[in-house]
């Protein structure tokens, strides 16, 4: 796992809500009346979904692939910061590269600096000890 790779998972988690709301918003949604198969024979609203027409199904079936595509990008970069077994670098990657914050308007918040990661951390080293030993970590894989 390579720190370019790392960056791309906060990217890649605004892609996918990107594409997921646009898969939302091409599917087509009602409710349909219908009686239970048994007794009591009685009325109930159903939900259901689907795609409108062909054009809609194509464009669908390409965000579907491309959903699936980043949604195993994601799980691999998961993947691998849930197996670090040292502490420091584990919290250091996911708090520099994993974890989105958001402020109080809903607004993304840029990733925290390496000081800020020390002041959190609080495990002795400095911002620019933490990055250098994530930086040693992720040569020697």
């Amino acid at each position: 796992m390579t720190k370019e790779q790392l960056k791309k998972y906060r990217t890649l988690k605004a892609e996918l809500i990107d594409i997921e709301a646009d898969i939302k918003a091409k599917t087509v949604h009602d409710s349909v009346q219908r009686s239970k198969r048994e007794f009591p024979y009685t009325f109930g609203h159903y939900h259901i979904e689907g795609v409108p027409d062909e054009g809609a199904f194509d464009e669908n079936y390409d965000l579907l692939i491309r959903k699936s595509k980043i949604k195993a990008q994601i799980r691999e970069i998961e993947k691998f910061v849930n197996g670090i077994e040292d502490n420091i670098v584990h919290k250091s990657i996911e708090l520099k590269y994993i974890i989105i914050e958001k402020d109080r308007k809903g607004n993304i918040k840029p990733p925290m600096k390496w000081y800020q990661i020390a002041q959190k951390i609080n495990c002795g080293l400095s911002g620019d000890g933490i990055r250098m030993k994530v930086d040693r970590f992720l040569k020697n894989i």
